[in-house]
Formats: C-alpha cells, structure tokens, sequence
C-alpha cells in the first residue's frame, strides 16, 4: 500500500471540516497554504479548482506577530490577508479577521479560524466516516514446524520480509533463523503449545535492512496451530507493516480530528443515527456545566433534554417547558431552522443542527449573549432617542406657547394704547402698561432660565464661589417675595437657628433657587378663606454626615406622589391654571434641581395632596464652612 506524501498524510484528516461553515485554513509558518475549506474558498472569492498551493498569507507586521505567538504555543487573533498567483490574482488579497493556533498535527503547521459569514453551519461527517479505510494482504509466509521447531516446509511469497534468505529455512529451527526479537517469542510460543495450548499468537517488529527501500520498522502477526496428530505445529506469518502505519495514521487523523474540534469556539456535538450522543467538545461542555454527568456516548438526546431541563438548565416558565421541548425535539430531528433559547445562567445560546447522510445529527451551540446584550442596549438607545425627541416636540410646544401668549399680551395691550383705542388719555392705558410690563418681565425670566438650564446641561455654567451666610440670603429673598406674598395672603417664615455655619457656594444662585422655591410656594397656596393659615417656612439644619439642609415648606394644595416627576420635568405643568394664584412657566423646579446639583447637592419633593408641599436641598459636607470660612 503506498503511503500518502508528507503534505497529504498532514492534512488527509482535517478534511471532516471541508463542510463547515467557519472558515479554516491550514497554512506553513513561511505563510504558504497547505490546505483550505470550501467556506474558506467562499469568503476570499476562490474558484473551488485553485490550488491551495498558490495562496499564500500576506506579509504584514499583525500577520507576523500572530505567528510569532502561535510559534510559542500559543493562539493569536490578527486581521491578515492572502495572496493567490495563477489566473485567480485579480480577485486576492482579502483581508479577514482570523484566530491562529498551532495546528494538530506535524510539520510546524498554523490552523488559521475565520468567523463564518453566515449563521448557518455546514454538516460534519461522522468522525468514524473521516478514518480511511485500509486493508492488508492475508498471510504470505507459512512455515510447518516440529514441536520443537525444526522447519519441514515453507511457503513464502516475500521470504525477504523476514530479513531472512529462504535457503536458511530448511532443515532449521524456526527460533534459530528467525533474528530477535522475533525467535524470543517463537520460543515462548512454542513453549506454551507443548504446555497443551492449542493455538497461540505473538506480533512482533524487524528493522528494515540496510539501503532497503523501505523505511522505517516492519511489523508483523504470527499465528501459530497444533495440528490434530499431535506432533507437527502451522505456523502463519502475516507482514502487516501497512496495515499498522495505516492504523497509527488512523489514530492521528483521530487525534487530530478530535483536536480540531476543540479548536472550535463554538459549542460542537454529534449524535448517531439513533440520537446517541457520540461525542462532544470542551466547549459544549462548558455551556451545559450542570448537565456533564450526561455527555457521555451512548446517552440519547432526548435524556440529555428532559433531565437538563428539569435541572433547570434552560430558563423557559414552566407552563411553557412542555410545548418548548416538543418543538425541541422537532426542530432536532428534522433539522429544522435556528433556536435561540436562555440558560438559567443568563447565557444566550443559538442552536443550528443539520442531519448527516447516515442519519445522525450534527449541532453547534453560539453564545450569543453578548450579540443580545448589544441589541437590548440598540433598543434602549432607539427609545431613548425616540422619548428624547418627543420631549424635544414638547419642549417647543410649551416654549412656544409660553412665549406666544405674553407676547399677545404685550401687542395686543401696546396696540391699544398705541391707536388710542379708549379715547385720548383713558386711565386704563396705565393699567395696560402694568399689564405689558409684567408680560415682558415673564418672557425675560423665562428666556434666562432657559439660558440657565441650557448653559448647565452644556457645562458652562461658572460658580462664583464664596461663604455665603443662608440667613441672610434667605431674609433678602423675603425681602423681595413680600409684595407677592402679601397679596397672596401668605406668611413667611424663617426657622434659622443663629449658630448655623455659612455654606461655600454661588450666593446669586442659591438666593435663585430660594426665589424659585418660595415663589412656587406662594403660587400654590390653599384658596383664600381656608384654615389653617397660609404660610411658607424655610429651615435650615445640620444633618448627621455633616452636610446641611435646607428645606422650604407650605400648606399649600399639594401633590400627589405620581405628579412629582411631571413637576421636575422641563415645563411640567401638574396643576390646571385655575387652581394656581399665579402663571408660571414650569421652569423653577428643573432649574433648582440644576442648580444644587451643580452645587454637588442633592434634590428631594415630599407633597401631598391638601397637606402641601416640602422641598429639600442638601448641601454635602465639603460644602459646609467651619470655624476657618467665616460667611458674609
């Protein structure tokens, strides 16, 4: 039987992985190719007729590290290209990104793994069908022996097998021609048939001969049977040199086939025509940890199923675990599309299963999870884009009508004042004034918080630090709000203790968070006439990590809790016009928020509705001036 060329015999087992979908390559460290799939072929768009001799792996400095490292034993990721010569150059090189590792087998050899371009997997041979098949000549020396050994006759196509000439066989000992180690053993076997052993066998090695042709040992297997008249002894003598290479190229191809299947990323398993598991890689192992107890040959598929599911293994309702393995063992059986399912682990798994010309299964098991996690989070994007620019849409409707209604306001009062519409001097036209005057001061304040809260959201909102004394800013915003709270009827109230140390911050901003807040308090006042009094307290007190808090309170209308995140959010109207002593543009409470953030503080509403409403801002400790930050 003539032996398969170097390259060839290299190679000759890793054609098992000719129909999968990945992309492999087998290629020398000098960057020539060997051998190559047809999904190889597919994703540099190869002509399946070129030779893999012409393609070569393109010289860069990725490409050479990655080699480097698979020199040293280890694996490399890189992005390479390849180069092919003959008619096919005009379509090379084409780069891809690829995984390189030692490949199993001889010769300094590198397997170069490429992402499949597609989900699906091609079908894998059965492992048994990727071992040739060899044969062997029968017998072609016979000897027949005395007990003793003594030749009486031979028979013998190639007497040379045995580094023997033939004339030595007559009148011989057999133990005495045959060179060791072969007449060691004839002689133990010889013993045992006159011990009354009625047949026996050894196998044993020659070296081949000097300038012989053949290299490497030659084997052999002796059968030896004591005839019926009890004196003469058959002796057969098989050359099965072939048959043994043969069969240690078997079990590399074997090896070889079983290492390359745990090259693989991906989880791999094979069951036979009779849903037995045959076997399986590391990988499949892994995925299914709680399940290895069953990944042995021999364990049908269906067991595998239902005792992995009932361990909980899959994370499917148990209502629905029924209907899911049924249409399990379907899809496994006829091979049907792909199957996305969870572990309990929170792993995402694709299932892609194919059946094999003798009726097994072949599967591949792709953790996809983080393929999930990038479409759980695409998704989230697009809704928050979408929720983003519908807030977007609101925030120019809003801005748009709390503009355009002081705007009326304004031309409609100066058109009357203008055209003397009341007659020459009417006193109402100061009344009208008044009235456009204070539509003028609501769209300024309202352009400059949304200035504010625009420069804040874009961080070029600047503190002008300094020790800021909170009494006394509190006492010059009540200063300011009296006019407003008196027509409102409301009572405000400081509730300050005289020994509070100074807080380091922006006084113009804090005094406009103040102005925000007790002008939001006033606003939302109860309606005259009702009990108890109506009033706004601001308080101020030191809390335990040392921070300090500050807390404006009314016994206004109220809230309820689910209105609360309406109230925060930009022009966030909670209560219908009429309810509120005032208009107001829905901006204080946002920007507030801003501010004692910008500030390193914190924002908190407690309100209820007909109890009223309590804001708190909380000031961090790095904040608070001590003995050495005396406030102004």
């Amino acid at each position: 039987m003539t032996a398969l060329p170097l390259a060839e015999a290299e190679i000759a087992g890793l054609e098992f992985l000719e129909g999968l979908a990945t992309p492999l390559w087998l290629i020398r460290r000098d960057g020539g190719t060997v051998w190559l799939n047809a999904s190889a072929r597919a994703a540099l768009d190869l002509p399946p007729e070129s030779p893999a001799s012409l393609l070569r792996l393109d010289e860069t400095a990725e490409a050479r590290r990655a080699l480097d490292a698979v020199a040293a034993g280890h694996r490399a990721s890189a992005r390479i290209r390849f180069r092919c010569g003959g008619p096919w150059e005009d379509g090379i090189p084409a780069e891809v990104d690829a995984l390189l590792a030692p490949a199993p087998c001889p010769g300094d050899l590198v397997l170069v793994e490429a992402p499949a371009d597609g989900g699906a997997r091609r079908e894998a041979m059965r492992l048994n069908e990727q071992l040739v098949a060899l044969s062997y000549a029968y017998p072609d020396i016979r000897f027949e022996l005395r007990r003793d050994g003594t030749i009486l006759d031979f028979a013998a196509a190639s007497p040379g097998d045995l580094n023997v000439p033939a004339e030595r066989f007559l009148n011989q000992r057999v133990q005495e021609v045959l060179p060791e180690p072969a007449a060691g053993l004839m002689v133990a076997a010889l013993d045992r048939l006159n011990g009354g052993e009625l047949s026996t066998a050894l196998d044993f090695t020659l070296p081949a001969l000097p300038n012989s042709r053949e290299a490497g040992d030659k084997s052999f297997e002796a059968q030896l049977v004591a005839l019926m008249d009890g004196d003469r002894i058959l002796c057969s003598i098989r050359n099965v040199t072939e048959r043994v290479r043969a069969e240690r190229e078997a079990r590399r191809a074997h090896d070889r086939l079983l290492d390359a299947i745990e090259c693989i990323t991906e989880g791999f398993v094979l069951y036979d025509p009779d849903d037995r598991l045959v076997l399986c890689n590391s990988r499949y192992r892994d995925l299914f940890s709680d399940s290895t107890d069953l990944m042995t040959p021999g364990t049908p598929f269906e067991t595998v199923l239902r005792v992995g599911a009932a361990r909980g293994v899959y994370r499917i309702p148990a209502e629905e675990l029924e209907g899911w393995i049924a249409r399990r063992l379907d899809q496994h059986r006829t091979g049907g599309p792909p199957m996305e399912v969870q572990l309990a682990t929170g792993r995402w798994l694709r299932i892609e299963e194919w059946r094999t010309k003798e009726g097994g299964t072949v599967g591949i098991r792709a953790d996809i999870t983080d393929l999930k996690t990038r479409e759980a989070d695409l998704r989230a994007a697009r809704d928050e884009a979408e929720q983003a620019n519908r807030r977007k849409s609101d925030y120019v409707h809003h801005l748009s009508h709390e503009l355009r209604t002081p705007l009326n306001a304004v031309l409609g009062f100066s058109e009357i004042i203008r055209d003397e519409m009341m007659g020459p001097n009417n006193p109402r036209y100061r009344d009208y004034a008044g009235q456009i005057t204070a539509a003028g001061v609501y769209m300024l304040d309202l352009i400059n918080n949304l200035l504010d809260l625009a420069k804040i959201e874009a961080g070029r909102m600047d503190l002008h630090e300094e020790a800021c004394n909170l009494a006394l800013l509190v006492d010059l915003t009540f200063g300011m709000m009296h006019p407003r709270a008196a027509e409102a009827a409301v009572r405000l109230v400081m509730d300050i203790p005289d020994d509070l140390p100074g807080v380091h911050g922006d006084a113009s901003l804090i005094r406009q968070m103040l102005t925000n807040l007790v002008g939001n308090a006033i606003k939302f006042a109860r309606p005259p006439g009702t009990a108890p009094e109506r009033r706004v307290t601001v308080r101020a007190m030191r809390t335990d990590d040392g921070g300090l808090l500050l807390s404006v309170a009314d016994n206004g209308i109220g809230m309820r809790p689910e209105q609360i995140p309406a109230a925060l959010d930009t022009f966030g109207q909670v209560h219908q016009r009429d309810l509120a002593t005032e208009r107001g543009s829905g901006l204080g409470l946002p920007l507030t928020r801003a501010l004692i953030a910008l500030h390193g503080g914190s924002f908190r509403i407690d309100s209820a509705p007909g109890v009223g409403t309590t804001v708190f801002l909380k000031f961090p400790a790095s904040r608070v001036c001590e003995s050495d930050c005396l406030p102004l």
